[in-house]
Order: C-alpha cells, then structure tokens, then sequence
C-alpha cells in the first residue's frame, strides 16, 4: 500500500495554492471544477460543486485541494487543529534543508510558528539519522511539518 494523497477542504484555492506550490514548492498537477450526481452522492450534498486541486511532490504523492463553491465550506474552530484534538492534526511534509524552506516561506508571506525541534537524536529511531521538525500553517490553519533528516555524527 501506498499513501497517495492528502484532501483538504479550503477557504481561498488561490491563496491555499500560493501556500502548497510557490511557499513550499509543490507542482500543480490538476485544476478542475467538479460536479454531477457523483459528487452529490458521495460528498452527500445537493447540488454540490467544487474546485479541486493536485499538487504533488517528486514522488507523485499529493496534496489535493478542495474548493467548495456548492455548500459553502464549514471552518473549523482553531481548537480542533490541535495535537491532542482525534483526527488528522498535521500534514508531514519531508525537505532536504529546512533552511531553504524558511526562505521560501518567508519570501511568501510565511513562517515557522515554532523554533526548531531537533527528534530522535541519539535514539536511532531513524536509522542512523534524526530529524530536524518545524511547523507552519497553511492558509486555513492546518499544521504542516516539515522535517529534514539529519545523520548521527560519527565517532
């Protein structure tokens, strides 16, 4: 089994793609507006309509955006995006250098919410390496985690 995509239902496609293609450097893959009876059946709306888009990562793996313009989308208290609210907390996301990352993210309007939090070192949880983690939010307030992995020094 493959993991193959996130969905993420959003407020602002244009800002949400700002965020996952020119802040963290996904591809735009697919751009289309969605509608018909199917959409209505397994969304379970009426007349529903919305704007999804792909953005994938070297390896095909997506992030797929939802823009709802039939119904209207629902925003999340902020306390559900907390690390102990049940459901899907974060997005993790891998980068060769966290560094860069927060280049790129600042020069769009972004940043790290919180310092650096170094993982695992000394643990050999990762075979061999450890991992660097920070946090940033998206556009709607979903936490993404982007973590680069670091090698154990040798002796």
């Amino acid at each position: 089994m493959l993991v193959n995509h996130v969905g993420i239902a959003v407020t602002d496609v244009e800002k949400s793609i700002e965020f996952y293609r020119d802040a963290l450097g996904l591809t735009l893959f697919q751009d289309q507006i969605i509608s018909g009876p199917d959409v209505d059946l397994h969304a379970n709306v009426k007349d529903g309509k919305f704007r999804m888009v792909l953005l994938i990562d070297a390896a095909g793996n997506a992030v797929e955006l939802w823009g709802w313009e039939n119904p209207k989308p629902q925003v999340k208290p902020p306390e559900h995006s907390q690390f102990t609210s049940v459901g899907i907390v974060e997005i993790g996301l891998m980068v060769d250098d966290l560094d860069e990352a927060e280049k790129r993210l600042n020069k769009n309007g972004y940043s790290f919410r919180d310092p650096l939090w170094v993982f695992g070192k000394g643990k050999d949880w990762f075979g061999g390496s450890y991992i660097h983690i920070r946090y940033v939010l998206d556009p709607d307030g979903v936490q993404v985690e982007l973590t680069q992995m670091v090698p154990e020094e040798t002796s």
